[in-house]
């Protein structure tokens, strides 16, 4: 059964599904779509074209599916936001549709961004990606699953996280961010690999090891970017991983943050 507080305002057009819960001054407008299970907290609104999958939480404050922030933006566009199940949006957080007809701006299962974390129009977000309170992300940026982002980071537009990479707190990114990487300073650098979290994603020994290595041979100062990709493919047993990699490189528009 459904738990609706009175003064929550639902359109006749929005779907429900079943044991969902939405709390006092909530607004959901039309067509949008509730999963199963889904708990809608204090003075929410979840604009029309919007998406939440079964589980999602989504605390006091936080606007879901607004206008992208572009200027000039004509409102009759139809675009939405689609949000995996199990994903946690706390307070205040803001993310807004596409900014393209009929365009997506997507997170995955199982995200978490916490308080004041805003996502704008065409962002994409993997599954289990965090954002810490503060986190900023311009318009069509990328990131891949089980990337993490700290506190009070603005993210340039364009720009691509990848996969289980982490960022320090603090931080303005204006260029690419590799996989399995840690990222942090002011400018941003390079530290090294992200060892806990590839570690508590269970990531082996061998693959940390290699990683490691490639990490080295991209901060030599005698190597440029496309010099290092090839002594990695030299010096380093090709796996998944270092394939992955490598190909994010040679993917890098806006280059590499080292």
């Amino acid at each position: 059964m459904n738990s609706i507080h009175p003064t929550a305002q639902i359109h006749s057009t929005a779907q429900l599904g079943a044991d969902v819960a939405v709390g006092p001054f909530s607004v959901i407008e039309s067509g949008a779509v509730v999963g199963d299970h889904v708990k809608i907290g204090t003075s929410v609104i979840i604009h029309s074209g919007t998406v939440l999958g079964a589980h999602c939480e989504v605390s006091h404050g936080a606007a879901i599916g607004g206008d992208p922030q572009i200027m000039g933006f004509d409102r009759d566009i139809p675009s939405r936001v689609e949000i995996g199940e199990k994903s946690v949006l706390r307070e205040y957080v803001t993310v807004n549709r596409s900014g393209v007809e009929n365009g997506v701006t997507r997170l995955g299962a199982n995200c978490m961004l916490m308080a004041y974390a805003h996502v704008a129009h065409d962002c994409v977000l993997e599954d289990r990606v965090i954002l810490v309170n503060g986190v900023g992300l311009s318009g069509h940026i990328v990131i891949g699953e089980g990337a993490f982002v700290s506190g009070l980071t603005g993210v340039h537009q364009f720009v691509r996280i990848g996969k289980f990479a982490m960022i320090g707190g603090v931080t303005a990114i204006t260029q690419d961010i590799l996989p399995f990487s840690l990222v942090e300073g002011r400018p941003p650098r390079l530290v090294g690999i992200n060892s806990v979290g590839l570690r508590r994603n269970q990531f082996p020994p061998k693959t940390r090891s290699a990683l490691k290595q490639a990490v080295k041979i991209l901060k030599q100062q005698d190597l440029n970017t496309g010099q290092a990709v090839e002594a990695m493919k030299a010096q380093i047993d090709s796996g998944e991983e270092i394939s992955y990699l490598i190909d994010f490189i040679n993917h890098s528009k806006r280059g590499i943050t080292k």
